[in-house]
């Protein structure tokens, strides 16, 4: 079997990269409704927003491992792991470094400050865009099991 019809064969992978997929897209539709313009797409490779792409690829990821293996399996503690220690992060860490930055562009804007750095500001999401997210990568795991992996 060669690699390509390997790598299509895996419920998880395919899982994973479709879930992230699906989510970054959705970025880029709404960028383009929010900007009023086709411009407004290059959110597909912005961080940040709506949906988590980090909570759907590994929530993708840990139902493939469930469904393969088991709730009791280790690879279903191994991906569940992950997948708490990536939502966590980014709803957590990530969601306050983003609000330090506007707070951050903000003070640099009052006082008039040149900087030579730009700041990200949606770098982290909200619980709600983790929860969809988490959702969204859950339902493309499973559909893609009972359409194509049975």
């Amino acid at each position: 079997m060669n690699i390509f019809k390997q790598i299509i064969s895996n419920h998880a992978l395919v899982s994973f990269v479709l879930a992230w997929f699906a989510a970054q897209f959705a970025k880029g539709i709404q960028g383009i409704f929010k900007a009023k313009s086709i411009k407004g797409f290059k959110r597909v490779i912005a961080n940040g927003g709506m949906p988590s792409s980090h909570a759907s690829s590994v929530c993708a990821l840990c139902t493939a491992a469930a469904i393969a293996y088991g709730f009791s399996s280790f690879q279903f503690a191994v991906s569940a792991l992950l997948a708490f220690i990536v939502m966590n992060d980014a709803f957590g860490v990530r969601y306050e470094t983003g609000k330090h930055s506007k707070v951050l562009k903000r003070l640099i804007k009052e006082g008039n400050v040149e900087m030579d750095v730009n700041l990200k500001v949606a770098i982290g999401h909200t619980p709600f865009q983790v929860v969809v997210g988490a959702i969204l990568g859950i339902a493309i795991s499973l559909a893609l099991k009972y359409l194509f992996y049975n």
